[in-house]
């Protein structure tokens, strides 16, 4: 690597001949994090198709009468 006039040149040896994208630490593990929550969401998505295909989801009309529903089990 060779750092001229503000100029950093990395070798295609390094990177393979693939784009290079540099973030900040902080940016990183912001978008690790992000990762982390979207896997989550879709973990709870994949659960929820689950138990509504095996007939384990209730039905109602108003969010009142879900919980009311749900209270019962």
């Amino acid at each position: 690597m060779k750092n001229i006039s503000g100029v950093l040149t990395i070798p295609q040896k390094l990177t393979k001949g693939e784009e290079l994208i540099i973030l900040t630490r902080r940016e990183y593990e912001n978008r690790v994090q992000q990762n982390k929550e979207i896997l989550k969401v879709l973990k709870t998505i994949a659960d929820g198709e689950k138990a509504y295909r095996n007939g384990r989801t209730l039905s109602a009309s108003s969010l009142e009468e879900a919980l009311k529903h749900h209270a019962k089990r």
